[in-house]
């Protein structure tokens, strides 16, 4: 079930508002959370039940596991390492879970591949949101080694299949949401309301108008590079742009409406997306987008490396990374390896299959480049540095971001590299013939240059490049929609109206240095000229529901 469906919108969502509101007249004060959870394991099983099997198969599992570490670290240094290998043996448990039904044919097809051998594919089921949930239920049984954690069955199970955050995170951990499910209390709320449907609005125009508007510019390009065809120039930047901004609108949509409709029941949810087109670097970029996940693979696979390989550069008697005295080195062992191994499981945890394999190393090589021109660039003056810098990082953040993004849309490795290499004008440049003639002197200039003229249409030029214009404006340029509502706090890290927002941990980079966000100076008074706009913007989301696609994330 979509949240951006007239299923959702007009029985689902109702029916457990409805329910909620009644429970908070009963005097057992966890019968609203009762309420909330067996919507929520209604929601996330109503389209797959045997998924929803599987699910509460891990749940069992991991809540015994939890209990049995919680104990153990109560029970001195024995008991403590006993929980430490039980966490391991746990943690070993959801990443099988998830390889076997995520990676499976996946591996099998691989081996048939390269070894000529005949395993048979099983059925492709995949339990929603399976990715999530088993980095949700990691760092559960990490905090129940850490002794963060108080064990409640029903806490436990709204904390899982929690409806607004099962689909595509945020990837929340115990302590950030079960202390809100204990204190709920089933009321209508008028500044939660408000944030809510503000924020659900504004998700869901980005997800219906936005989003799916460019995906209709993606298909054809990426289709012909799949069946093998030679994509030209043009289409093929449109094709590239259109998918960034499709998942980027897709996923920041979803994101909105994940918080909104969690702040409908009292719950704030941690901010997952942060108007990363605006980043001038590929740090800053990963620190604003998917920014629990970030969180997550920064915490478990990051630091642990880096921890690792210092301990052992350490006995070893060699450098460490300390500004002037920095070398090749320790540069490799201390940024580059965590790097590129943490961006190697954000590509596999993505997808299965070579191109998001291939799309995590990249964006790990990025960020290396990224550490070490933090490391070795010249010393400027900070006021040359910034105004010169930080437009030419914006631009080569952006083209580095959409080259990558290829990889991620395309089907084969062989597809992506037909159009990349038409997007470097490798096949060539042409431009339809009406646009040339308009051009004038201009174009005469192209011609000369090498562009050749194309009998299609104009026209189709012309809407894909206004309308992607705007989406480049509102990306790069716009408020992001918990500034506009920064007056009711919309979620947890984020700074009141006159303050600066919270920054969420990068790979290479620490919370304390990471880039500050302010508050954006176009935040919205609620008037009724904002009840008009958030109106509209719901009404616009409905009139594209008939035809409305799936989110990017929903098989992840």
């Amino acid at each position: 079930m979509l949240f951006s469906s007239f299923a959702f919108l007009l029985a689902f969502l109702p029916t457990t508002c409805a329910g909620f509101l009644l429970a908070g007249r009963l005097k057992d004060h966890r019968a609203g959370l009762a309420w909330l959870t067996l919507c929520s394991i209604v929601f996330y099983g109503a389209g797959n039940p045997l998924g929803l099997g599987v699910m509460l198969a891990s749940i069992v599992v991991n809540y015994r596991a939890a209990a049995a570490i919680a104990r153990g670290v109560t029970q001195g240094s024995a008991g403590r390492r006993a929980a430490s290998r039980l966490f391991v043996l746990g943690a070993a448990f959801n990443i099988a879970l998830l390889g076997y039904f995520k990676y499976k044919n996946f591996f099998l097809e691989t081996s048939n591949e390269l070894f000529g051998s005949q395993l048979a594919l099983g059925a492709w089921i995949l339990p929603l949101g399976i990715s999530f949930l088993t980095f949700k239920q990691i760092a559960f049984l990490s905090d129940a080694r850490a002794g963060k954690i108080g064990l409640d069955a029903l806490d436990y199970l709204c904390f899982v299949f929690f409806f607004p955050q099962v689909i595509a995170g945020p990837i929340v951990h115990y302590g950030e949401v079960v202390p809100q499910f204990q204190h709920l209390r089933p009321r209508f709320d008028a500044r939660s309301v408000a944030a809510g449907v503000s924020l659900f609005s504004i998700g869901l125009f980005k997800k219906v108008v936005l989003a799916d508007g460019a995906a209709s510019y993606v298909s054809p390009v990426f289709a012909s590079a799949d069946d093998g065809h030679v994509v030209q120039f043009v289409a093929a930047w449109i094709g590239a742009l259109a998918f960034t901004f499709e998942i980027y609108f897709d996923f920041s949509g979803y994101s909105d409406m994940a918080l909104g409709l969690a702040r409908l029941f009292g719950i704030r949810l941690p901010p997952n997306f942060e108007s990363p087109f605006k980043s001038s670097s590929i740090i800053d970029f990963w620190s604003r987008w998917h920014i629990t996940l970030t969180r997550f693979l920064t915490t478990y696979i990051y630091m642990p490396v880096m921890l690792q390989v210092s301990r052992w550069r350490r006995r070893q008697g060699k450098p460490m990374l300390r500004g002037g005295q920095l070398s090749g080195g320790a540069f490799v062992g201390l940024a580059m390896t965590p790097s590129l191994l943490t961006m190697l499981v954000s590509g596999i945890w993505h997808g299965a299959g070579l191109t998001f394999v291939l799309w995590g190393l990249l964006h790990g090589v990025y960020i290396c480049i990224n550490q070490a021109w933090r490391y070795w660039r010249p010393r400027w003056r900070p006021e040359a540095y910034e105004a010169w810098m930080r437009p030419l990082g914006f631009v080569l953040t952006f083209c580095a971001v959409v080259a990558a993004i290829v990889l991620f849309r395309a089907h084969t490795v062989a597809a992506a590299g037909r159009i990349l290499h038409a997007m470097l004008g490798l096949d060539g440049v042409s431009l339809p013939i009406a646009v040339l003639d308009r051009l004038g002197a201009l174009g005469r200039l192209l011609g000369r240059l090498g562009v050749t003229p194309d009998p299609s249409a104009g026209k189709y030029l012309g809407v894909a490049a206004l309308f992607l214009l705007a989406l480049v404006l509102i990306a790069t340029v716009g408020p992001s929609s918990q500034d506009l509502i920064a007056e009711l706090d919309p979620a947890p890290g984020r700074a009141p109206p006159a303050g600066i927002g919270s920054s969420a941990p990068v790979p290479g980079i620490s919370p304390a240095s990471a880039p500050h966000r302010g508050i954006s100076a176009w935040r919205m008074r609620f008037t009724p000229a904002w009840a008009l706009a958030v109106a509209a913007m719901f009404t616009l989301g409905c009139c594209g529901l008939n035809h409305v696609g799936e989110f990017v994330y929903w098989q992840f």
